[in-house]
């Protein structure tokens, strides 16, 4: 189980309360209730649920190809990893991954990012493992802007040479990355792309905050974290419905496929009902996976919702196989009364 150091205030309470006790036998600690510092390390602790309940395998046979340049098709962005199938000859379609962490951790290269890569990759996709700058040293839009910058990429003749089809992408992020993957994929839609993104094919989003503004139900664990993100003092500002993807659901919109767990603690799952339901009213429902579980982001991916996920992507970025019409010269036939032969064309 992964462990994460308390903060310096954390420790410095623990103490005042250990001398409160001894020499002074009061409990009157008003100094050392929740710090910001304390909600973020809750926050980190909430997140291992990830880590905890991962269990994807990577396949063999995948070649990786490690911080690729986005910057020289949209001027800025941060390079990505590349994951694709040895031997594939075929260009393929692009999968993009964006990593969660609350906006301030996280990366491509995690072994359990790298692993998301890797399976697409063994799904017949273009796996594409996307970094972003952080906060809070970066607030919104910075990471915005990186993923669009991603996406521009894998959009580009550029990307070819990782063997994707500039003509065929969509994006898959989880916690906040999905919050950045739709955010991205519908402003593009709306013609709003930044960075030079165009409408993606579509988005998966996994235990994603999707809307930040003040009166979505969020949880105290996340709060500061995104508040730390927006660089705002409360989440009444502007940037909050700025950073919300919830707040560009509109007819246009990709298909989208939301999934969350039920019992999830960090991001509730209200986030993923109120985003389908804003979708779906606005004329492009999408399709869901609200699962009896308390796994977030990527560890919710089991071997069924895996296979699930794959399987609607392939539906989304996978033309059927063309029926082509049989070029034979027509049937002769007889006629229902007995009478002349007739022409029946084949086909």
């Amino acid at each position: 189980m992964t462990r994460t150091a308390p903060s310096r205030r954390s420790v410095a309470c623990a103490a005042l309360a250990a001398t409160a006790v001894v020499a002074l036998g009061i409990g009157m600690l008003t100094a050392c209730s929740p710090s910001a510092d304390d909600r973020r390390d809750q926050t980190i602790a909430a997140a291992s649920s990830e880590s905890a309940t991962f269990t994807l395998s990577a396949p063999a046979d995948v070649l990786v190809s490690e911080d690729v340049p986005t910057a020289i098709v949209a001027g800025a962005g941060m390079p990505v990893d590349v994951c694709r199938a040895e031997g594939a000859t075929e260009l393929r379609p692009a999968v993009l991954a964006v990593h969660g962490g609350s906006w301030a951790r996280g990366d491509k290269a995690h072994p359990h990012w790298r692993t998301i890569c890797s399976w697409l990759a063994g799904e017949g996709f273009v796996g594409v493992s996307v970094n972003y700058r952080l906060a809070p040293e970066h607030p919104f839009p910075a990471g915005a802007d990186d993923v669009a910058a991603a996406v521009a990429w894998a959009q580009s003749p550029a990307a070819e040479a990782y063997g994707i089809d500039p003509d065929r992408t969509a994006l898959l992020g989880g916690s906040a990355g999905g919050n950045l993957s739709a955010l991205v994929a519908l402003e593009a839609a709306a013609g709003e792309g930044r960075t030079g993104a165009e409408p993606v094919d579509a988005v998966v989003t996994l235990s994603s905050p999707l809307d930040l503004t003040v009166g979505a139900v969020t949880s105290p664990t996340f709060e500061q974290s995104m508040l730390d993100y927006l660089d705002c003092a409360a989440r009444d500002c502007e940037r909050a419905s700025a950073a919300s993807p919830q707040t560009l659901a509109a007819e246009g919109a990709p298909p989208f496929l939301v999934v969350h767990g039920m019992r999830e603690q960090l991001i509730p799952v209200q986030q993923a009902t109120a985003f389908i339901g804003a979708l779906a009213g606005a004329g492009a429902p999408p399709e869901r996976e609200l699962i009896d579980s308390e796994a977030h982001s990527i560890g919710l991916l089991d071997d069924r919702l895996a296979a699930r996920v794959a399987d609607w992507l392939r539906g989304m970025l996978v033309p059927a196989p063309a029926v082509e019409a049989l070029d034979e010269a027509p049937l002769a036939v007889e006629s229902p009364d007995g009478g002349d032969v007739v022409e029946a064309p084949v086909g």
